[in-house]
């Protein structure tokens, strides 16, 4: 496997179909209920949110303490994570937060996921961080379970009704 930083300009349809992948397996069941996924990622790839994301993702790679890569097999891409870092001064801390995390369908179940999480705990305490947080849907039970593998506890819900 080989794991190689994300370069956005070349990197970025790459980094659209996954984040796409991720925003609808993590996003709100309402959502996903309304939208098929071919109709999600036609949408969102004509919205501004394309546009948007890539920028987010760019800012926060002025910060030297962002992860943010790609995983490989030869060159195929299999695997993508970004982490980015915030500081709370007032609380003399900073956190690790892990915005993106994907492996293809191809590779799942093959411990990449894993490989993917111990790297990028061990990277951000490397580069300060004291806290990780992520996110994922109430509907991603894959996403559920490797964060409970790796002691990830909830901290935080959200409710949503629909209309």
């Amino acid at each position: 496997m080989n794991i190689r930083k994300v370069d956005v300009r070349k990197d970025s349809q790459i980094l659209l179909d996954f984040h796409c992948v991720i925003n609808y397996e993590s996003g709100s069941p309402l959502f996903r209920k309304t939208y098929s996924y071919e109709r999600f990622r036609g949408l969102w790839m004509k919205s501004g949110g394309t546009k948007e994301f890539l920028d987010a993702l760019k800012a926060s790679l002025k910060d030297p303490r962002t992860i943010a890569e790609i995983w490989e097999d030869g060159s195929t891409p299999v695997g993508y994570v970004w982490v980015k870092f915030i500081d709370w001064p007032n609380y003399g801390t900073t956190g690790a937060e892990i915005q993106d995390i994907l492996v293809a369908p191809a590779y799942k179940r093959k411990g990449i996921a894993g490989q993917i999480v111990e790297r990028i705990e061990a990277l951000a305490r490397e580069r300060g961080a004291t806290l990780m947080r992520s996110g994922t849907g109430v509907e991603n039970t894959a996403s559920q379970a490797l964060h409970s593998k790796f002691g990830y506890k909830t901290s935080w819900m959200q409710y949503e009704k629909e209309l």
